[in-house]
């Protein structure tokens, strides 16, 4: 967790299902509960700090965003000029609200399993040094997610309305949200390690089983240089590379990330689920097992 950690008093009845209460642990969704900041200093809010605004990054009292956010294209860094228009722009929301962004998203978007590249770090206290210390600190890909991020919450960080239980939290800034969570919250990393444990294992043949009706699995027979065979015929003949496609496809969709399980030891995956909007989350698989075959 960052430094100065807020302290969050929960006001809903039901705490969220994938995190824990507690600094650095939930994400703020009214629809399943919500919480509020008191006016304690913190990296992600400072003494005073003005309560949430209601359910959505709208635009009452918003401070004015500095000119040019920046832009990445195609895979290469972000260009040193947008770049500065993105740390200058930090350091304008810096100075006008009490909340420091995006830090304050490690508190108010995380759930289990999400690692943030913004959190953790130690930076320095005054505005300029805490942007440009953080931009330095992340990579291209998620350095060109967050100043439209920034810009969307910042209006919600800056009035003083607590959100409704009905309310959507974010629910104007959900698209861009999930966006930079494929970017900025380890979700790759996790890909790429599970990739490896499973290309680690050296299994070729193996039969794939996955909840399909409530008292019978699909199951997928895969072997080497062959077609997969699924059973029955219409469920969908997922195979371990074929679920690694996925969650790189759902990475690369804008306003979408995925919440993926892995196996632990053989990196396939165990479980997807589709994130997205203020809805509800869409399972793309789950209960999915492996069993090598001779």
């Amino acid at each position: 967790m960052y430094n100065g950690c807020v302290a969050r008093v929960l006001v809903a009845v039901a705490a969220l299902a994938w995190g824990a209460v507690g600094c650095g642990q939930t994400e703020r969704d009214p629809q399943v509960g919500f919480q509020v900041n008191p006016p304690v200093a913190s990296s992600g809010g400072q003494a005073g700090a003005a309560q949430p605004a209601a359910g959505s990054g709208g635009q009452a009292g918003a401070a004015q965003p500095a000119a040019g956010a920046a832009q990445q294209g195609g895979s290469g860094g972000s260009s040193a000029a947008a770049l500065g228009e993105a740390v200058a722009e930090c350091q304008h929301y810096c100075e006008q609200l009490a909340y420091r962004l995006p830090q304050a998203l490690c508190e108010d978007w995380h759930r289990q399993g999400w690692d943030p590249q913004f959190c953790g770090l130690s930076l320095p206290p005054d505005c300029p040094g805490y942007c440009a210390g953080l931009y330095a600190a992340l990579t291209p890909e998620c350095a060109a997610t967050l100043p439209q991020v920034i810009a969307c919450v910042a209006p919600t960080y800056r009035i003083q309305n607590v959100p409704k239980a009905t309310d959507c939290w974010l629910g104007e800034c959900r698209d861009l949200l999930f966006t930079m969570t494929s970017a900025c919250y380890g979700l790759r990393d996790k890909l790429d390690a599970a990739r490896a444990r499973w290309d680690a294992s050296g299994i070729g043949d193996y039969e794939l089983r996955y909840d399909w009706l409530p008292d019978a699995p699909a199951v997928v027979e895969v072997r080497a240089g062959l077609e997969p065979s699924v059973t029955p015929a219409d469920a969908s003949a997922w195979t371990v590379p074929s679920l690694f496609a996925e969650v790189e496809k759902l990475l690369r969709q804008p306003g979408v990330a995925p919440n993926v399980a892995y196996d632990a030891e053989l990196g396939y995956v165990t479980g997807l689920v589709r994130q997205q909007g203020c809805g509800a989350d869409f399972g793309v698989v789950g209960g999915v097992t492996i069993t090598p075959l001779p």
